[in-house]
């Protein structure tokens, strides 16, 4: 059934991280050879023919290495193979030159992808064996950061909508911004102008079915809404006080104690 429904290389993508060695515990020399080997296949298939040097070899290995050490060694070929046929979602141009920002764009936009292969496979498993099933660590983590990914990539959407104030709940534990009284202000003024809107659609919606009923659902739920739009507001807040590049670093930051 897993097969049927995931190419082949997301399931090695997948079994990958729950079996394969990280980057991060590579020890020896042979364990670092074929992550060697990949730099120069990557270099080769951008088009750069020079002989790799030395230096060029070690800063970009010691770049994977403090950056990017939770992937493993089919994450590196999968991050490859997936820029050279355009798959990922983003637009890195090398301009003929191999260096650590052009990897960092390739492998952060991989991990993006990454968590959201494991997510679905990990989902559609625990639907096949319809059981009830205790999460592990990892994988709750691993959940987190797909959820926060989505919610940053989504966070100037008009739909925006923290469901279930998850994301909200997440940054309010953590401490992850200060609640002072003019973000407080700010959020419940948001939350009372989002309120005045659904009354007012709900009003419209009454004139067309010549009723009621919408206004007075609107009226009875609208300390819920606004205590809804206020935590959307929050949470929109916090994340556009991300750049791209430190919200992906704070991603690499989240750990079990934080779920």
């Amino acid at each position: 059934m897993i097969k049927s429904d995931f190419t082949d290389n997301k399931i090695k993508i997948y079994e990958a991280s729950r079996g394969l060695k990280k980057i991060r515990d590579f020890q020896s020399n042979d364990e670092l050879k074929p992550l060697i080997d990949l730099v120069g296949k990557w270099r080769y298939y951008i088009g750069i023919k020079e002989e790799l040097s030395q230096e060029e070899l070690f800063m970009n290995l010691n770049f994977i290495r403090e950056n990017f050490s939770e992937l493993n060694i089919v994450d590196i070929n999968q991050a490859i193979d997936l820029s050279i046929k355009g798959d990922l979602d983003v637009e890195a141009e090398h301009y003929q030159s191999f260096t650590p920002l052009y990897i960092s764009k390739i492998l952060n936009s991989y991990k993006k992808y990454r968590n959201e292969v494991v997510f679905a496979i990990r989902k559609k498993i625990n639907e096949i064996e319809n059981v009830p099933k205790e999460l592990s660590i990892d994988e709750k983590v691993e959940i987190t950061k797909t959820s926060l990914i989505s919610m940053y990539s989504n966070r100037e959407d008009k739909r925006f909508y923290d469901y279930g104030g998850v994301t909200y709940d997440f940054i309010k534990r953590n401490s992850l911004l200060v609640f002072s009284k003019p973000l407080v202000a700010e959020a419940m003024a948001y939350g009372k102008k989002n309120s005045i809107k659904e009354i007012r659609k709900s009003t419209y919606a009454d004139v067309i079915q010549k009723s009621n009923n919408n206004y007075k659902d609107a009226k009875e739920k609208r300390e819920s809404i606004i205590r809804s739009s206020a935590r959307n507001y929050v949470v929109q807040k916090w994340l556009n006080s991300f750049t791209q590049e430190s919200f992906d670093k704070f991603l690499d930051t989240i750990t079990h104690k934080m779920i």
